[in-house]
């Protein structure tokens, strides 16, 4: 029958089967550890599950900036390798970033391809003014409020990411 996909919020219950999936997407286990480190020093604003049946085959989360306050960053999201390319991760990205706007959000930023991030509005010219130590070839903004596009400040993630 094909895809019966449904986004719904994270719960406790589905910790075991979203890193047995990050460790599957990212090969490893950096990225579970990051977002099990997040879950628990309370820096994540958002987490959604991708359910196929009762079956997670994927994942998005949103962390809370340290700077700028109000600033979310999209990490990570995964897909189940044999449904990728099927937009399960568009479909969580779209929905992730409605949720970030109606809870307030400010800007969000995502370190990834610019050729798949900027179909769901993130552009590197909105951050290009940003202070950041990753690639500022992969890292783009989503701005939401007036005058986050183009603001010259520092981002700073949350001490987990150092960790990775």
């Amino acid at each position: 029958p094909g895809l019966a996909m449904d986004i719904r919020p994270f719960e406790t219950a589905d910790a075991i089967a979203v890193g047995i999936l990050l460790d599957t997407v990212f090969e490893g286990s950096a990225e579970r550890r990051l977002t099990e480190e997040l879950r628990a020093t309370r820096r994540m604003a958002s987490e959604m599950v991708a359910t196929d049946e009762d079956r997670i085959v994927g994942y998005i989360g949103f962390t809370r900036m340290v700077a700028p306050v109000g600033w979310l960053s999209l990490s990570p999201v995964a897909v189940t390798p044999a449904l990728q390319g099927q937009g399960v991760g568009a479909e969580l990205v779209r929905y992730g970033l409605d949720r970030a706007r109606q809870s307030g959000a400010l800007a969000v930023t995502v370190l990834g391809s610019p050729d798949y991030y900027t179909r769901f509005g993130f552009t590197l010219k909105a951050a290009e003014n940003l202070n950041v130590d990753y690639p500022k070839d992969y890292f783009l903004l989503y701005p939401i409020a007036p005058g986050t596009a183009g603001l010259a400040t520092n981002v700073i993630y949350p001490s987990a990411f150092q960790k990775v």
